[in-house]
């Protein structure tokens, strides 16, 4: 008896609070109609970027170097993404730096760049993986790696962000014969 006095109580209470909810509610609501204008949304912005990157070189194998080159002042973040979609930061502010994650070349210091030189078997980079607190190497199978720069690398939209591919494959260059 006391379980179903203690359910039916607070039951007829929600009922009694709910009906005279939606009383106030109906007596509040507006009578008269008002004119709404729709408001016009433009989807493409343009978006002005002081910044570019690219390689002269986009085809590697392993051991070989990549040359990113850069013109403008750049953005605080440069990141790559493995062919697998894993993605990794390799410029990023120094007072970001956790435990042994340690950018290739700091914010402030990349500002100012105008080329990076990257040797495809020794390039480390932080792995943006929970619980890893070292730089893990990055070109470790073949495939296309891309390099985004940018303001915020976690966005949608790739017009904030300037990308560069690159492919790569993890054996080393065929050697061609000359006879």
């Amino acid at each position: 008896m006391k379980t179903y006095v203690s359910i039916t109580i607070p039951t007829i209470a929600l009922f009694v609070a709910g009906a005279w909810t939606m009383q106030v509610n109906q007596q509040a609501a507006p009578t008269a109609q008002t004119e709404v204008t729709p408001a016009t949304i433009e989807t493409s912005v343009p978006v002005e970027k002081s910044y570019a990157m690219w390689a002269t070189k986009t085809t590697l194998f392993k051991g070989e170097t990549l040359t990113l080159q850069f013109a403008g002042s750049n953005p605080p973040f440069l990141g790559v993404v493995d062919p697998t979609g894993h993605f990794f930061y390799v410029v990023f502010p120094a007072d970001a730096v956790v435990a042994q994650l340690k950018p290739l070349v700091d914010s402030e210091h990349f500002a100012s760049v105008h080329y990076l030189n990257i040797d495809t078997r020794t390039f480390k980079a932080d792995p943006y993986e929970y619980g890893v607190y070292s730089n893990q190497r990055v070109f470790t199978q073949s495939g296309t790696y891309t390099f985004i720069m940018g303001d915020n690398l976690h966005v949608d939209d790739p017009d904030f962000v300037e990308k560069v591919e690159i492919q790569y494959t993890h054996d080393s260059r065929p050697t061609i014969a000359m006879n």
